[in-house]
């Protein structure tokens, strides 16, 4: 009777843990799609860094941006003056996804300027103090492989309570990234919270959808996890500052995925004095960028 009740206690537990890890179950799917949608990284296939001047594009070894293969020998010149780029293509491409051209001039600060050729599609990236040209394919060669990434088992004791304390007046700070670039970025305050008795905070920057977004680092660092340190999103605040930390959708930076990345690295303040066994761990799989390097 007694084993009974308690395989009834056990079974019990087991459930009513999984409705409570639905929301992070969902996010686990949704990250993943992520990662193969249109706009997701692992069919990145090019990264050119840029500056003002001239540019031949092609897939010949004499230009000074080197195309995949897939690409006629010489498929383009760019010049790049301030905020402008003009493309003088040599052949019909697509661009905006309507109109075949073959001399365009943009201003790369203007979303939607977006050419294609066949699977490719490329535009400006301007992110994390990077000015490039990014390129993508999709039917990247790598998309039928199904990815594998680890996780720590959920935890519920780094769903954390946090409160969110605003600056006085915004800080503006200078990151870093992968790239070995900098830029700078505003910091609006700090997110406090207590774990295993020991009070720590963090600062976070402010995404697009207006989501709190904190790169940053612990003592997993180097071994459980990627040495480059770990994503996270949080809601805004409520009235009260209230916002809650769920460590177990921390999650890798693209450049685990492919070297045509631009991560940030978390600040010197960002990086937690213990340990954060929760969410995503150090990724070992296959580089999706190797196809083209």
């Amino acid at each position: 009777m007694k084993f009974v009740l308690l395989l009834f206690l056990f079974v019990s537990l087991s459930c009513s843990d999984e409705l409570i890890n639905q929301d992070y179950l969902d996010w686990k799917t949704k990250r993943k799609k992520a990662l193969y949608s249109k706009d997701g990284y692992l069919n990145l296939a090019g990264l050119y860094h840029i500056s003002n001047g001239e540019y031949s594009m092609g897939s010949d070894n004499t230009n000074d941006i080197k195309m995949p293969e897939d690409f006629p020998d010489k498929f383009a010149t760019i010049y790049v003056s301030d905020s402008t780029i003009l493309f003088d293509y040599n052949t019909k491409v697509i661009y905006k996804d309507s109109i075949a051209v073959n001399k365009v001039l943009i201003n790369y600060y203007n979303e939607g300027e977006v050419f294609s050729w066949k699977s490719f599609s490329w535009f400006v990236h301007m992110d994390s103090g990077v000015k490039a040209i990014r390129l993508r394919n999709i039917k990247h060669p790598l998309l039928q492989n199904d990815i594998k990434i680890d996780f720590f088992p959920y935890n519920k004791r780094l769903v954390i309570k946090g409160i969110f304390e605003a600056y006085k007046q915004e800080k503006e700070i200078k990151f870093f990234n992968i790239q070995g670039g900098a830029f700078f970025d505003k910091i609006p305050g700090k997110i406090k919270f207590d774990l295993e008795g020991e009070s720590y905070f963090l600062e976070p920057t402010i995404s697009a959808s207006g989501k709190l977004f904190l790169v940053f680092g612990d003592l997993t660092n180097g071994e459980e996890t990627y040495g480059g340190g770990r994503f996270l999103y949080v809601l805004p605040p409520d009235i009260s500052g209230n916002v809650v930390l769920d460590f177990n959708k921390a999650y890798n930076p693209p450049c685990v995925f492919s070297s045509f990345t631009t991560c940030p690295i978390p600040s010197s303040q960002n990086v937690l004095p213990i340990k954060i066994k929760a969410g995503e761990k150090k990724y070992d799989g296959i580089s999706f960028s190797s196809v083209y390097e």
